[in-house]
């Protein structure tokens, strides 16, 4: 007698562990950055928030670094579901994602990145169901926007005015700051950004268009004499959590409401990753005694004067390429920036109200039981 209880009771435990196990789900999560980029780190956080909020039913396993898929490989690779969810750059795959491709164009659209991010992320998943389209094309589910930190102007010789600035040679990285330069009388030069620290060093760029951050990150506070705080926009053409469609649907709505909450808290942090980021190459400025200055009025004039005659520009050309909501998405981004700048805020230095700021705004409104299942 005493046998047999001690094997029922061993088939019992060896049949709960086995359903505990079956219960267990590990998301392979990709993203082409290192663990400390503001990418990595926000990563980190999603995975520890979705542990957390599932009691650890769920855990992340992240792929960093290109170790599971090059960035230009990103999309297909969540579409095919080498990894169940990943950093998605819209632009590296712009045929799949017109309306990402003209969010990159309205990147100089408001001067809030926390703003912008919150705006693009209900502008997506609540107000624009062809972008929600593009996703599920690619097999692909839509969670949040995202935005890096301003870009401004890290110069090798005084650039602050529109004068100075005339004829000088700019490291633009995109089309939209192209654009810009040459509204301006100067000359856009597309070289990555790996190679803005030598053009500078060697006089071929005389500024470059990129964020403080690059004091620190590139190196750029050997060589910069002058950063000129002029803010011009953001990258903000990214699907920080997207999800591969399957792998999604194969979620429980409750677990679909703990993703939500752990994007709400990752995509924030992200964001104050960069912002600190900043604060820490702004001290290595000072401490090598170079100029950061606010912006000469009239770069301020010529910046605002760009955005809105560029706007109605990128709009028609949308138009012009088949993007027949390409003015109804404008004005709702900018509708929706304007809200959000508004209650972003008061409450800019407490990252727990911001994340439930956009979990309240956002994806309370949503229905797990439906949102992205197919």
């Amino acid at each position: 007698m005493k046998m047999n209880a001690w094997l029922g009771a061993t088939a019992l435990l060896l049949t709960l562990g086995a359903a505990s196990g079956a219960s267990a789900l590990t998301l392979k999560a990709a993203h082409y950055l290192p663990p400390t980029h503001p990418i990595g780190l926000g990563y980190q956080t999603f995975a520890d928030e979705l542990k957390k909020n599932t009691d650890g039913e769920i855990s992340v396993r992240i792929f960093p670094g290109e170790s599971l898929l090059a960035a230009k490989a990103l999309s297909d690779g969540i579409r095919d579901r080498v990894a169940d969810l990943g950093f998605d750059t819209l632009t590296y795959t712009p045929s799949y994602y017109p309306h990402g491709i003209l969010l990159n164009d309205m990147a100089m659209v408001g001067e809030d990145d926390m703003a912008a991010a919150f705006a693009i992320t209900e502008l997506f998943t609540t107000h624009c169901e062809p972008c929600r389209a593009e996703f599920a094309k690619q097999n692909q589910v839509f969670t949040t926007g995202m935005s890096t930190a301003p870009y401004v102007i890290v110069a090798g010789v005084d650039l602050n005015s529109p004068e100075k600035i005339k004829g000088k040679s700019l490291r633009a990285g995109g089309s939209l700051w192209d654009r810009f330069a040459a509204s301006i009388g100067a000359t856009g030069v597309n070289i990555p950004s790996s190679e803005m620290y030598e053009a500078l060093s060697r006089g071929i760029l005389d500024g470059s268009i990129y964020s403080v951050g690059g004091l620190k990150t590139h190196g750029l506070a050997d060589v910069a004499k002058q950063v000129v705080m002029l803010n011009l926009g953001s990258f903000r053409a990214g699907s920080l959590y997207s999800f591969n469609q399957d792998a999604w649907t194969e979620l429980t709505p409750e677990q679909r409401t703990a993703v939500f909450r752990a994007v709400s808290a990752a995509m924030v942090h992200t964001i104050n990753e960069y912002h600190k980021g900043d604060e820490e190459a702004l001290e290595i400025g000072k401490e090598k005694n170079i100029p950061i200055v606010e912006p000469d009025p009239g770069l301020v004039e010529l910046r605002d004067a760009f955005v809105e005659k560029d706007l109605s520009g990128i709009v028609e050309k949308a138009q012009a390429e088949g993007l027949e909501d390409a003015q109804e998405f404008a004005d709702k981004y900018r509708e929706l920036y304007a809200k959000y700048e508004e209650l972003v805020t008061p409450i800019r230095s407490d990252a727990g109200k911001l994340s439930e700021l956009l979990y309240t705004e956002v994806f309370a409104k949503l229905d797990p039981a439906t949102y992205g299942v197919k």
